[in-house]
């Protein structure tokens, strides 16, 4: 399935939402890792695995660890640049790091860090939908550094470089992504009635270039 199939679902007013989240999100091969060797995926998330404990002294377990975005469904899925194909020269591989281990300390870190005004709110909208992103406090804080330095050293030649994003649970991680189908079907169906102007404010904030892979 590519990007032509999902553009159908979002446009199909009567397909679930839910539906398409788990047909294209959570479900098939990932897109950087065909043609690949079979264990490459999971060698990689071993080696993810090994440098959370390495950095954070947590045993994650591979199955804690999902490929997502553009790496996974071959396209992006972020409203602003939806149907974006995934480059290996350009574009990263994304993961989701579904610990609530690490969460609650590094939350428990930010919630003594003395935040101030700005990054105290974006931190608030993020805790919010249950995930830490690294771009807002990798320079705030010891554990945001520990992991901007730990997805910065990884490599891989499936892609630009590889990043994470921290969420405290499974439901978290479905939840925030089911924003990307909201919001990209809204984006489409304004734009088959000939009415897309300037995208409105999405409560799907994507990190900035390099975010969570120290670059």
């Amino acid at each position: 399935m590519g990007y032509p199939d999902y553009k159908r679902d979002l446009l199909d007013a009567d397909a679930d939402v839910n539906y398409i989240l788990d047909r294209y999100f959570h479900s098939g091969e990932s897109h950087v890792f065909v043609g690949a060797a079979p264990d490459e995926e999971a060698k990689l998330k071993t080696t993810v695995a090994r440098a959370l404990y390495g950095g954070f002294r947590i045993r994650v377990h591979p199955f804690q660890l999902v490929t997502c975005g553009s790496a996974h469904l071959g396209f992006s899925p972020v409203p602003d640049k939806l149907g974006k194909p995934f480059n290996s020269e350009t574009s990263d591989i994304d993961i989701s790091v579904v610990s609530s281990e690490i969460f609650d300390l590094w939350w428990a870190e930010l919630q003594a860090g003395g935040l101030d005004e700005a990054t105290r709110s974006m931190v608030a909208r993020d805790l919010f939908f249950g995930f830490i992103n690294p771009a807002t406090v990798h320079d705030v804080s010891e554990h945001g550094s520990a992991w901007w330095r730990l997805f910065g050293e990884l490599r891989t030649d499936r892609a630009h470089g590889i990043r994470g994003r921290l969420y405290r649970n499974f439901w978290s991680m479905q939840s925030y992504h089911r924003l990307a189908v909201i919001w990209g079907r809204q984006r489409l169906q304004t734009e088959a009635a000939g009415q897309f102007g300037q995208q409105p404010a999405t409560p799907y904030p994507e990190p900035a270039p390099g975010a969570g892979s120290g670059r």
